[in-house]
Order: C-alpha cells, then sequence, then structure tokens
C-alpha cells in the first residue's frame, strides 16, 4: 500500500511540474502578445520581475526534466521503503519462552 502511495505521489508531482511549465509559458506568451509581440522581432522587451522569475524556473524545469522525475520518483519510493516494514514491534518478532 504505502508503494502505491508513493507511486501516486510521485505522478501527481510529476504533473505539478508540467502543469507549471505549461502555465507559465501561456502567461509569458500572454504577455508578450499583450506588449506588440508578433513572433518574428528580435529585440528586448520589459517583463514583471515575477513573471521573468517563474518562466527562468519553468525553463529549469523543462531542460531537467527527466533527471527531476527521475530523483522525484526516488524519493518517494526511497521514503516508502525507509518507512518501514509491517509496522510491527521487534518483541513481536521474538520467541516466546516459558519459564518452568
Amino acid at each position: 500500500m504505502k508503494y502505491l502511495l508513493a507511486a501516486v505521489l510521485a505522478g501527481f508531482l510529476i504533473l505539478a511540474m508540467f502543469g507549471f511549465i505549461w502555465k507559465t509559458e501561456g502567461e509569458f506568451r500572454q504577455a508578450a502578445l499583450d506588449r506588440g509581440w508578433d513572433g518574428e522581432q528580435d529585440m528586448g522587451m520589459e517583463l514583471p520581475g515575477d513573471l521573468l522569475q517563474r518562466v527562468s524556473v519553468a525553463n529549469l524545469l523543462r531542460v531537467y526534466s527527466i533527471p527531476i522525475s527521475v530523483l522525484l520518483v526516488g524519493l518517494c519510493f526511497g521514503t516508502a521503503f525507509w518507512m518501514g516494514g509491517s509496522g510491527g514491534t521487534d518483541e513481536a518478532n521474538q520467541p516466546v519462552v516459558a519459564e518452568e
């Protein structure tokens, strides 16, 4: 069960990463179109600082999407493995010794 939860969490985080990239690119395109960009100009334009930061993070996530995805899956499954086995104590696995 814990590995199923780890897989669901890893899938959700990866989908959230790609959703952030998609949403940020849409916001960038809209901001560029609002400022008169026709797609063929080769000149700079000024954008708000928070949008530029999100575009930078989205670009980083896009470039390193495969290693980040592997890292997220490894962290989720590693945490599930680390969380332990059956949840019992060590005393439950000890043999019972009867005193006579």
